[in-house]
Formats: C-alpha cells, structure tokens, sequence
C-alpha cells in the first residue's frame, strides 16, 4: 500500500527540485486494468510498477527512479544523518506517537520524533494539507543534510544503515555520479511545493470494492492541469 505519493522533479542545471504531492485517496484511473480507483489501491494491488505507471499516466510524465521506504526506514535514515531540523508551527503530542512531544519553533529531530511529524494530521485544522506540507518537509530536511559535504561523503553508509527497508531502481553507479556531482560543485538546491487538489466525497463505485462506500478524493481538473505545467517547467 502506498500511503505517500511524492514526485521530485529535479532540475540540477539550476539547483531546483519540485515537490509534487498526490494524495493516496486521488479517483484515479488505475495503469493495470483501466479502470478507476483509489491511487493507493494501484499499488496495494499491482505493486510498485503499478503504482508508477498509474502516476506516468495520470499525469503525463515519464518517471526515471523511484524509490520505496516504509517508517522503520525513516527512521534509521534520519538517525543515520544524525537528525535533521525542521520548523513546527505548533507544540503537539503526536497522535501516532502519544511517547513524545514535539515543541513549536525550530526542532532538530531524531527518527522517531521525523516519523511522528510525518505522519500527523489530527492536530492540524487542514488536516490531509498540513500532513503533506510536513511530509515534504522532512523530505526537504533529509534532502539538505544528505547534500551536505559531511554526510554525501559517506553516502554508502548512509544506504547501508537502511538496508532491508528501501528499496529503488536507481543503480548504484547512478548514486555515485549524483554524489560525485555534489562534491564537486557544492550545490545548494531550493524547493518548491506543490500538491493537486481534489474534492473529498464518500461513495461506491472504486474498481477493486465497487459494491462498498468508502471516500475518495475526486480530482480537481484545473489543480492537475497547472501541476502538470508547474513539473513540465521545471
């Protein structure tokens, strides 16, 4: 199952990546059987290939690497880096984790507290939103402390502290170059966010449970199309 969906567009000639987030309830046609169905169905049911090949499709792109984690890889990858910092616009107990408390301001956090911030979304307002702009978040912290001269140094230990919980078709003389390429030039890399926006609705008619109500987010037309111009331009 596939309960984040985050496209990184890169663009290394101007230090810029793109953050592009689907949410895992979109209604979206499925690459396996064409038909329509939740996005994180196309992989609970067709694996990984699948769930790539729905994204290729929905959005009209072509996908180079992917890579899997699941939350023991989150952890250990954070550990590994020594913790990474990120600012939380608000002191809360997480709802996934009742074992920490995350403080309101700048927090450098551990594994653990990363996985927590990653996954909450009951004490926010906007809930689902503001679980997004704190997934990217943490993913634009890792992004920044990998690419560091420190830690990019020894990027094969990094990879192995997570072994067995990351999987990606990415070689690995592929990695080497990319950490080459940033050892060599120093990069600093900006972000920029994004997520397609949907209308929530609870209803029948998914391919995989067709006869059981259950809620997904129908796509919002307008939101896919200035997302797909905002990936083709980076």
């Amino acid at each position: 199952r596939s309960d984040v969906n985050l496209l990184v567009t890169i663009n290394p000639n101007n230090g810029q990546m793109l953050m592009t987030s689907i949410p895992r309830d979109y209604y979206v046609k499925l690459a396996n059987c064409g038909k329509k169905d939740k996005l994180t169905h196309s992989a609970l049911y067709g694996g990984t290939e699948n769930s790539i090949k729905t994204i290729e499709d929905f959005l009209d792109i072509n996908i180079d690497f992917y890579a899997r984690v699941d939350f023991q890889s989150v952890i250990q990858l954070v550990d590994a880096l020594g913790g990474i910092d990120i600012y939380s616009d608000k002191a809360f107990i997480p709802y996934t984790d009742h074992g920490i408390k995350i403080p309101k301001g700048n927090v450098h956090m551990n594994g653990r507290m990363a996985l927590a911030f990653a996954r909450e979304r009951y004490t926010y307002q906007s809930g689902d939103q503001h679980r997004t702009e704190n997934q990217q978040a943490v993913l634009q912290a890792i992004i920044r402390k990998m690419a560091s001269p420190a830690i990019i140094t020894h990027y094969t230990d990094i990879l192995k502290s997570i072994e067995g919980t990351f999987v990606t078709d990415m070689p690995m003389n592929e990695m080497a170059r990319i950490a080459n390429d940033q050892l060599n030039t120093n990069a600093s890399w900006s972000f920029q966010s994004s997520m397609v926006a949907g209308n929530g609705l609870m209803m029948k008619g998914g391919y995989y449970m067709p006869d059981t109500r259950l809620y997904y987010l129908i796509p919002d037309e307008n939101s896919v199309e200035q997302n797909k111009q905002y990936i083709k331009k980076m």
